[in-house]
């Protein structure tokens, strides 16, 4: 091929060219270190490159957020530390006081000191790191308890970034901490009166021989007889037992049933009785029933983790129903045993919360261990728990709605006596005192609302059934008919009582838990969850003073389609409507619906007509003085803003509450068998209850004395070793985390270096070898320069 000079410089400026690319691109690669400087010189290169990069961002990031989240995984691992040791020096002074030799001085020492470590527990619950709450869940900024030990953070978990799309917790919040859940434990539930076996008690009553009274307590191995009591040591003529069961099942189901049992079975038969009602049978048991060495029933869940039983008992004996008979002591209608005289209730749950008056009739009953004495079948009390004085007007402790009282009975000399005691503003206890004294020739005292009267024309070997007195009080209205003005003995009143209440707040002691999942109950949670049942037809009954003194009763009808309230006893009913201002069917009530309407009946705040818009400024209105909900336990709360210490009284139950054999659907405030062991954790308040019962010398439960739903200090040394537990597992759980994220950080660290080197592999060039290419592409470039250089030098002349 001819070769011409515009052909020969084509090709030289093309070599040239590729030659100075070449060059430049070796000269780049060694200046910046990498194989390519844009994108488009190698698309493999530059993708892989981009990818690799992303990954060492992604590990980076995991670095940094797995370092400032094992520090404070490590600052918490710190506290829970120091809160341990403070909850074993807590056991360990709790063992102090637990020795009988403690007098009431070193008692309180003791309990001061529990009130020392209290504190600083609650101290290092609100420790603080760079201003960053360490137990308040994702409200960090928020101090997490405040001085009474109440929570208010939240449940939120932190978490820190461990990879594409994983996450790993580092955080206790308090929620657990706190207020958590052992679900490995068995909820046990305890009566709280002292069971003496009454033939050692009484043996010159109950038997034959010449023995000395003795306080015993009861056991299994006894009879029902020593349980209840007679009034001779004759045991063929013994009546039978009735004992009345209510509460919830381990499943959430309520009930409430007659137990009769005769005098002469044992104390086991009466535990089996209650384990079947509970579902017992002879092939599976989902509770436990037992008696303990003080004679206190107890029931234990054998669900781990369940808290939804619950128990009330009370017994009944008819003292001159005939051999192997109830008598009077069967009644539909619990309220009625408190009209009949022979009958004696037996106490097995006690407890000083404010009662309901639901009986319009009582009568007295004989003491069958000293005939002469015979006491009122009801209590008078003050709805704020003070002790009731004999210049109390009746009207205070029975209700304005009392006009008379008839008595009626025999005097103590045989006649026959009927009578009306007006009651007025002024007319007082003593007054009824007095007239039961002068009419029936007896004599009266008041102790602790209670009226005791002494038949004393009877000498001291007086039997049973000698005095010929008997009475029974009638309340009435100013039209003669009969109204409740009577509250019934406190072992017998389960569901019918009065809100506690401290300064502006009352407060429910019975948690709502939604049957299904055993979680507590919030404001929106209908109703029918938790009761498990229809609410279709049931009604709820609602009793108390408002904030402006004014009383109030009020019915709750739940229907389908609608639910109402009427504060008249249903002339004038009011909707409950729901959001959007239709009216709700009973079974979907909710917790915030009941709430608005106690907030408006407890407020004042009645809607002006049953309209939605009437609804809504009522409730408007009473929002504003009256906060009512739920806390974090599932338990009604309501909130007076208007007054540091509120005249707002209280109470709700279902209208079945005082059936023996229908059960109420829900329960709020409950003379209910004691929790001595839940699942459920509330760290601060169980601490509180321990150091009560060490400051007044509670060493066990005593339905006597003056805190007498407090667990005492035997089953609290079982309580303080569930808290530490608690606290451990939380201290092993955060332990886990920061190993964990220590070990997240270790991994990233060294896939990091893996992708870097990678990385360095993909993109960065080999400095020698790019050295030596460059040297050799050099080389090669002045070799084509004097090649290029020589041919253009020569001529005819270099071949002639």
């Amino acid at each position: 091929m001819r070769v011409t000079n515009s052909s020969f410089y084509q090709g030289s400026t093309n070599d040239y060219q590729r030659a100075m690319q070449d060059l430049n691109k070796v000269n780049n690669q060694i200046a910046t270190g990498l194989k390519i400087k844009n994108s488009f010189e190698d698309s493999d290169i530059y993708s892989n490159t981009m990818r690799l990069n992303h990954e060492i961002a992604i590990l980076e990031q995991i670095q940094e957020s797995s370092i400032k989240a094992q520090t404070h995984a490590n600052n918490a691992d710190s506290v829970l530390g120091e809160f341990t040791k403070l909850l074993e020096k807590f056991k360990t002074k709790l063992l102090q006081a637990a020795s009988d030799s403690n007098s009431s001085m070193g008692l309180d020492a003791i309990a001061n000191e529990l009130s020392s470590l209290r504190d600083q527990m609650i101290n290092l619950g609100n420790t603080s790191i760079n201003g960053k709450y360490l137990f308040s869940g994702t409200a960090f900024e928020s101090k997490p308890l405040d001085s009474n030990g109440n929570y208010r953070g939240n449940d939120g978990v932190l978490e820190a970034i461990i990879g594409s799309g994983m996450k790993l917790p580092y955080n206790i919040n308090g929620q657990d901490l706190f207020l958590g859940k052992d679900s490995h434990i068995n909820k046990v539930l305890s009566t709280n009166a002292k069971m003496f076996n009454q033939a050692k008690l009484h043996p010159d009553i109950l038997s034959d021989g010449n023995e000395l009274p003795e306080e015993v307590y009861i056991n299994e191995n006894d009879t029902i007889r020593d349980l209840v009591g007679d009034t001779d040591s004759d045991t063929t003529n013994d009546p039978n037992s009735v004992f009345y069961l209510s509460g919830r099942k381990s499943d959430g189901t309520t009930f409430s049933s007659e137990l009769e049992i005769s005098s002469s079975s044992k104390i086991s038969d009466l535990l089996d009785k209650i384990g079947q009602e509970y579902g017992n049978t002879t092939t599976n048991k989902v509770v436990e029933v037992s008696m303990n060495e003080h004679g206190q029933i107890e029931i234990k869940d054998l669900k781990d983790g369940n808290s939804l039983l619950e128990m009330n008992l009370f017994g009944a004996v008819d003292r001159e129903a005939a051999s192997g008979t109830v008598g009077n002591a069967s009644q539909a209608d619990i309220d009625d045993l408190v009209a009949q005289k022979n009958v004696d209730i037996i106490s097995f749950n006690q407890s000083n919360f404010s009662s309901v008056n639901s009986a319009d009739t009582v009568g007295v009953k004989s003491n069958p261990y000293n005939p002469k004495d015979f006491s009122l079948n009801s209590v008078f009390q003050h709805l704020d728990g003070t002790d009731v004085a004999s210049t109390d007007t009746l009207r205070d402790l029975m209700g304005n709605s009392v006009n008379q009282i008839v008595l009626n009975g025999t005097h103590v000399d045989g006649t026959a006596v009927s009578i009306n005691l007006p009651v007025t503003a002024t007319t007082t206890v003593q007054d009824l005192m007095d007239e039961i004294d002068n009419t029936f020739g007896v004599t009266s005292r008041l102790e602790k609302g209670q009226i005791y009267i002494a038949d004393n024309t009877l000498g001291s070997d007086a039997i049973y059934g000698s005095s010929q007195f008997d009475l029974t009080l009638n309340s009435q209205d100013a039209a003669g008919l009969n109204v409740n003005g009577f509250s019934t003995p406190d072992s017998m009143n389960y569901e019918r009582r009065g809100f506690d209440k401290d300064g502006n707040t009352l407060s429910s002691n019975v948690s709502h838990m939604i049957k299904d999942t055993g979680l507590f109950a919030t404001g929106s949670t209908k109703l029918s969850e938790v009761a498990g049942v229809s609410l279709d037809g049931e009604q709820f009954l609602l009793s108390g003073i408002d904030n402006s003194g004014n009383s109030f009763d009020v019915q709750i009808d739940f229907g389908n389609p609608t639910t109402t309230f009427s504060l008249d006893g249903g002339t004038t009913n009011y909707t409950i409507f729901d959001g959007a201002g239709g009216a709700t069917a009973g079974n979907q009530i909710t917790y915030r619906q009941l709430s608005d309407v106690i907030s408006m009946v407890t407020s004042g705040n009645i809607p002006a007509t049953n309209t939605f818009s009437d609804y809504e400024n009522s409730l408007s209105s009473s929002k504003s003085q009256v906060e009512v909900g739920l806390d974090h336990r599932g338990r009604l709360e309501i909130k007076d803003k208007f007054n540091s210490v509120s005249p707002i009284e209280f109470s709700i139950f279902d209208a079945n509450a005082d059936s023996a054999n229908n059960a109420s659907a829900l329960s709020f405030m409950a003379n209910d068998s004691v929790k001595i062991q839940d699942p459920h954790v509330n760290l601060f308040e169980d601490l509180d209850n321990i150091i009560e019962a060490v400051r007044f010398g509670l060493f066990r439960m005593n339905g006597d004395s003056d805190n007498p739903r407090n667990i005492g200090i035997q089953n609290s040394l079982n309580k303080i070793d569930q808290l530490s537990s608690h606290v451990i597992r939380e201290h092993a759980k955060i332990g886990s985390y920061s190993n964990s994220l220590s070990q997240v950080h270790e991994r990233s660290e060294m896939l990091s270096i893996n992708v870097t080197v990678t990385r360095s592999e993909v993109v960065e060039v080999d400095m020698g070898e790019a050295l030596m290419k460059f040297s050799q592409l050099s080389n090669s470039y002045q070799a084509m320069l004097s090649t290029v250089a020589k041919i253009n030098s020569m001529s005819l002349l270099n071949y002639m």
